[in-house]
């Protein structure tokens, strides 16, 4: 007996947000009379960083520091509409509203600051929270002092409001499958490493190492990005060799019925890990957004599955993978077969059943 290792490796696709529409998320920006920005938008944030995210989009779009944004989704009463926090859609569905609204409330930055100036507002842009004209980054005025004029001078509120609705999908042939319009608003492609050691004795399955890579589009805020990578790890790790609610599925028998009788793994269980983020823009996400929250789990199971098999030659085609599983797969492939053997009564028969293509077996 003992522990032999092995290498996987499983590649994933996962679709931003809900097939053919029918999620939308609305937003709206306001500017104080301080040059101060608050965002409204509907979005729950539940650790995925929607607050941070969307205000960095909102700053960048108006051309404000990120110091400037105040991001406000409180209740759902004054709140615009959000579908919700689900389908890896917060950041790009989400976030096309706000930059949508952000960018609404920009032209009318440059509308009152066109009025101070005596300039065009073609000919201005916003730079680090100064309205700048194009070519002579002298010649400018602060964006508290355009919020002031509008609210004092030209009695304007500046207000910009955004909503984004993916496009309709409609399938127009059964057959083929071919849709009127984009099935998914965006791809996300991963891949995952696994490293593990399998003990053929217990049938333990250990793992070692975990190498992943994303494609997200575009890393808004490479921080928040990576937190998401390295939970959903911890996640795959679970469902690859931990968390089984029903070990006798879908017999009840042995079911745990309370949290302290189910086995997640914690931070002493993650293996070695290493994460690369790969930029490949979506066209029509925020900045090239993409979605990567729910996917951040998915891979590692594969990839892990894959690994036990190189490490003991088995396959086990249930999650998770137990020890009790691995030991069935080895009892079954040590267990003689002979399978495929031709039954030769006579040298006439063995040539006429080979002739005929029956295949003789025990």
């Amino acid at each position: 007996m003992a522990t032999h290792r092995g290498f996987g490796i499983s590649s994933i696709e996962y679709p931003t947000g809900m097939n053919q529409n029918g999620d939308p998320s609305q937003a709206w920006v306001k500017v104080k009379p301080d040059g101060r920005v608050d965002v409204f938008s509907g979005t729950s944030d539940i650790g995925n960083g929607a607050k941070t995210i969307q205000s960095q989009i909102v700053a960048e779009a108006i051309g404000i520091p990120y110091d400037w944004v105040t991001f406000d989704n409180s209740n759902t009463d004054s709140s615009p509409v959000c579908t919700g926090t689900f389908a890896s859609r917060a950041t790009f569905v989400a976030g096309n509203a706000v930059l949508k609204a952000a960018m609404d409330v920009k032209q009318k930055i440059l509308e009152v600051a066109g009025k101070e100036m005596e300039v065009s507002p073609e000919d201005l842009h916003i730079v680090d929270g100064e309205v700048q004209v194009k070519g002579s980054p002298d010649t400018k005025l602060g964006v508290a002092d355009v919020a002031a004029a509008a609210t004092w001078t030209h009695g304007v509120l500046m207000t910009g409001t955004g909503a984004q609705l993916n496009e309709y999908a409609e399938i127009t042939n059964t057959l083929t499958g071919e849709v009127s319009g984009p099935p998914h608003a965006a791809i996300s492609y991963a891949a995952c490493a696994a490293e593990v050691e399998v003990d053929d004795e217990t049938g333990d399955v250990r793992v070692l190492r975990l190498i992943q890579v994303y494609d997200v589009g575009k890393a808004i805020n490479p921080s928040l990005v990576e937190g998401q990578i390295e939970g959903g790890a911890l996640m795959g790790l679970g469902l690859g060799v931990l968390e089984n609610s029903y070990p006798y599925y879908p017999s009840p028998d042995h079911r745990g019925y309370s949290i302290g009788s189910y086995y997640m793994p914690s931070s002493e269980d993650m293996p070695e890990y290493k994460t690369a983020i790969i930029e490949n823009p979506s066209a029509d996400g925020p900045y090239g957004a993409k979605g990567i929250g729910e996917m951040a789990n998915n891979g590692q199971p594969g990839a892990i599955t894959a690994a036990v098999h190189d490490a003991v030659g088995i396959w086990v085609t249930e999650l998770p993978i137990t020890p009790e599983l691995v030991l069935r797969a080895l009892d079954a492939k040590a267990e003689p077969r002979r399978e495929g053997k031709l039954i030769a009564f006579d040298e006439e028969l063995s040539v006429n059943s080979m002739a005929s293509g029956i295949s003789w077996s025990v």
